[in-house]
């Protein structure tokens, strides 16, 4: 009587398990780094889709210096198109930080020179949450956004170092 008792707790044990491995299976994981390239203010952008469902990425890039914000207004960069990643996949990508701007349209570089200043310190965040063809599933499960935390980066426009800000 006793060894049908716990091996029935054994095997509700191994159903338990094998269900949080399944689970975590199919959950999104998305992870990225950034590296300087040959020209200055030219940043390569290379992402790992590590889980095994695809996944739909937006992406945003900013800086905020003296109270103003300023960002990629369009693109993959600019919170504006998103990338689908296929299981398992690396991707690469690249944007210029001259291309940033303020609300009013004006450009770091513009900025930084007024104020005679030639080093930033930059932000980029990713979201992403798994894609789900099924217009039913969808809707039952509204899936969740997955933030990751700003990456801070230091990038100095007169010399063009490029190193991650700690």
């Amino acid at each position: 009587m006793m060894v049908d008792w716990l091996s029935f707790i054994a095997l509700i044990g191994y159903v338990f398990l094998t269900y949080l491995i399944l689970k975590e299976k199919y959950n999104p994981l998305v992870s990225f780094y950034l590296n300087g390239l040959k020209e200055k203010s030219h940043i390569g952008f290379n992402m790992d889709n590590m889980s095994r469902v695809e996944v739909e990425v937006f992406g945003i890039v900013w800086v905020k210096i003296n109270n103003k914000r300023f960002e990629l207004k369009d693109g993959f960069y600019g919170n504006k198109k998103h990338w689908i990643l296929q299981p398992k996949t690396k991707v690469f990508g690249h944007f210029y930080l001259t291309e940033l701007k303020d609300n009013c349209g004006k450009g770091i570089y513009d900025f930084l020179k007024e104020n005679k200043e030639n080093s930033i310190s930059f932000n980029i965040e990713i979201k992403y949450r798994r894609v789900l063809k099924n217009k039913f599933f969808r809707r039952v499960l509204k899936l969740r956004w997955r933030k990751t935390s700003p990456q801070n980066y230091f990038h100095n426009f007169m010399n063009g170092d490029f190193w991650l800000d700690v």
